[in-house]
């Protein structure tokens, strides 16, 4: 069962943002189904117990309903999932392993993002949030170039934001990227 509460962490990171209503507010629905391997009733009464021993085996958790449209707009007074706060908010010695175009960057570079009144969420700030996202994914044996890879698609997500897209002047039937 610690496992799977060790995982809470990943869940709000990447499902959860802030709305007008909840800093922390979960943007999907989630099922978890907790599996148990149960004793065999016949040696659980040969042991004097009349109801047999549980162990937890395995769990899924499968998600639904995610509000896709928050990643690239949300109100103003709301954010958009706070995995990618923490990724620009990161310590500076791990942007340099495991993100190194990330050093240096706020969230003004950021357009899906940009600045945030909201500084902290349950208590932590980005940064600190970020640590425990980090340390739930090794505890999920999520590392090494697994975590390098996971990293990098929330950052290019975010680049992607920054793109600016305008006419063709050599053809009115196609655009060209203007943004550098």
């Amino acid at each position: 069962i610690k496992r799977v509460m060790d995982g809470q962490p990943l869940l709000e990171a990447f499902g959860n943002a802030k709305t007008v209503r909840n800093d922390n507010s979960s943007r999907f629905g989630k099922f978890i189904q907790m599996q148990f391997d149960v004793e065999d009733a016949t040696q659980a009464a040969f042991s004097g117990r009349a109801v047999p021993n549980c162990v937890l085996a395995g769990s899924t958790c499968e998600t639904y309903l995610l509000e896709k449209s928050r990643v690239v707009s949300h109100e103003p007074d709301e954010r958009t999932y706070h995995i990618f706060y923490q990724l620009v908010e990161a310590p500076e010695e791990i942007k340099k392993e495991l993100m190194p175009h990330m050093v240096g960057k706020s969230l003004n570079d950021f357009r899906y993002v940009g600045e945030s009144e909201t500084l902290k969420i349950e208590g932590k700030n980005n940064t600190e949030q970020f640590e425990r996202t980090y340390k739930a994914l090794t505890l999920l044996d999520i590392k090494d170039d697994k975590l390098k890879t996971l990293f990098m698609a929330g950052c290019c997500v975010m680049q992607l934001g920054n793109i600016v897209f305008g006419e063709d002047p050599d053809d009115s039937d196609r655009c060209v990227i203007t943004s550098r």
